[in-house]
């Protein structure tokens, strides 16, 4: 039986200074996969659009990812900064960490978006793990 962790969180406002301002969503779903000895994080990250005075969603990036418990994983989703669109296009890096099999403890999900290299919002997921 999979031992499902979700988790979400809306990022509605940005982090520092802009010319545009944009506020972003950002899901994250962990899992831990034990016949697998793994666990799963499942990212949305969608930047909140108002168009004729209606709030939509824009979906920018879905990263996943597939650890060990224990192995802290890094992602990233974007383009390369050599890329002459590098610094009008968000790019994503999602850090996340699980604990060891059988330690009760935090597992934490980081979601950092960036325009460039400028930061425009970043989430921090932590949620307890308890081994039944």
């Amino acid at each position: 039986m999979k031992k499902l962790i979700g988790m979400l969180v809306a990022a509605a406002g940005a982090v520092g200074i802009s010319a545009v301002a944009a506020g972003y969503s950002t899901e994250a779903t962990m899992t831990r996969l034990p016949d697998k000895g793994t666990y799963e994080v499942v990212v949305r990250v969608a930047q909140l659009v108002e168009r004729d005075g209606k709030i939509t969603e824009k979906v920018i990036s879905q990263p996943r990812l597939t650890s060990s418990p224990g192995v802290p994983a890094s992602l990233y989703a974007g383009l390369q900064p050599g890329n002459r669109d590098y610094k009008k296009e968000e790019n994503v890096s999602v850090d996340v960490s699980w604990p060891e099999a059988g330690k009760r403890d935090f597992a934490v999900c980081t979601v950092s978006i960036k325009r460039g290299d400028q930061l425009v919002s970043k989430t921090k997921m932590q949620v307890t793990v308890e081994e039944k």
